[in-house]
């Protein structure tokens, strides 16, 4: 049995994922594809556009054979957060051979060039960080330029064929993420084979819908703005097309940033400044800024979009809000990295074709497998239920806008079985 694992948000799914779950299934010689996939909330800062349980069954029903959440702790963190968590998930499962992500480089080589200097840190490259650390950028942006400069330093080195290659890759959302993955295979030392598809169709931050295949930005785009859903219909696979439409016609969906606006105001307004500091994103004072913004401004953009400095970029200012929100603490979230990041594996859905493969996740797997949160609590040690309760009030957050928007009431973790195609 040969088993490839992909890490994905599917928001929503679309077929450049589709694409992807084929390819990698191809290009490594797998058997069965796990998919490691964030819950009701995603790497860029928001909820997700439809719910974690929605988005599963597309996957499944397009080449997925099981799909594993991972914790909203990581699901909303920094790259380098969530990029390592998730490699960390595929190697607590015990049966993972391959990892495939797509990157605009469509290189392993050129990745694992700039994942070394990362991992190694070379004593130039930390003074050309701390250098850039000091002119007031943030960390991500400081990385990315010392390693720019360092990378215009280097003279013939053999593992590195063209420099102005790497300069631009770096410069790239998917590059990003890969460059993080392979980081993250050298530090845990293993044994997992990293493969990449390079991206096609639309970049990933190109919301025009109008290419053969749109980035998931286009797609929320357009149902954002209420455009006929026959505009997607080419974008994304009938089986998952049939779903969203179901979904948005049953008003079980979109859910967006702002419509958290009531909750978040509340939150900073009430909560001193030495509260809001323990959240997880949450430093250099970010937080007076907030609540003066507060004051001023409703909606989440707004704040977003007001509070936005060098060293603090939307996306970062997304996620420090987001973690707010949903309470998420630099005490807890430090003490899961200290263990091991995440603490269980919990299963969202499975092909019943694919038995075999769930059948050998049990004899492998070095973490506690959920597939039923009623009963989960009964196998769990405290640091893995503290998690796991983490989650099950994330999804009630989600949960509690839906009724709000839609008067609707969706079922939750304890309630919701697994999805089974």
């Amino acid at each position: 049995m040969r088993v490839v694992g992909i890490i994905a948000e599917y928001n929503p799914f679309h077929k450049g994922h589709q694409f992807q779950l084929e390819e990698a299934k191809r290009v490594t010689n797998a058997d069965f594809c796990i998919v490691i996939m964030s819950g009701h909330y995603v790497q860029r800062g928001e909820p997700a556009i439809l719910d974690k349980w929605t988005r599963a069954e597309m996957a499944l029903n397009n080449g997925a054979d099981l799909v594993i959440e991972l914790p909203v702790h990581f699901s909303t963190a920094s790259a380098e957060f969530f990029s390592f968590a998730s490699v960390c998930l595929l190697e607590q499962l015990g049966l993972v051979d391959a990892l495939c992500f797509g990157s605009e480089a469509g290189s392993i080589p050129l990745l694992e060039a700039v994942a070394r200097v990362l991992v190694e840190e070379p004593e130039d490259y930390k003074v050309l960080l701390k250098s850039f650390m000091k002119q007031g950028y943030s960390y991500v942006t400081s990385r990315a330029m010392a390693l720019l400069n360092y990378l215009d330093g280097i003279d013939d080195n053999e593992s590195i064929e063209n420099t102005n290659a790497l300069r631009r890759l770096i410069k790239s959302p998917n590059n990003i993420l890969g460059i993080e993955y392979i980081k993250a295979i050298i530090k845990l030392n293993s044994k997992i084979q990293p493969y990449t598809i390079k991206r096609m169709g639309a970049h990933y931050h190109d919301d025009s819908i109008n290419k053969s295949l749109p980035s998931a930005t286009a797609i929320r785009k357009a149902i954002f703005n209420q455009q006929s859903l026959k505009d997607i219909e080419a974008s994304v696979p009938k089986t998952a097309y049939d779903l969203l439409l179901n979904t948005l016609q049953q008003r079980k969906a979109p859910v967006y940033l702002d419509d958290y606006s009531p909750i978040l105001q509340y939150k900073l307004l009430m909560l001193p400044s030495s509260s809001l500091e323990h959240y997880v994103d949450i430093n250099e004072g970010i937080q007076n800024r907030f609540k003066q913004l507060a004051k001023k401004y409703y909606n989440i953009s707004e704040i977003v979009r007001f509070a936005n400095t060098k060293r603090y970029p939307h996306s970062k200012i997304r996620r420090a809000l987001l973690h707010i929100l949903l309470d998420i603490k630099k005490d807890s979230f430090n003490h899961y990295i200290k263990h091991g990041y995440a603490q269980y594996i919990r299963v969202l859905g499975f092909k019943k074709t694919s038995s075999a493969l769930l059948k050998a996740l049990k004899e492998t797997a070095r973490l506690p497998i959920i597939s039923n949160v009623k009963d989960a609590f009964i196998q769990l040690e405290n640091l893995q239920k503290n998690m796991l309760l983490d989650e099950i009030k994330a999804t009630e957050c989600y949960n509690l806008i839906l009724r709000q928007k839609y008067d609707l009431n969706m079922k939750n973790d304890y309630n919701q079985p697994m999805i089974i195609v």
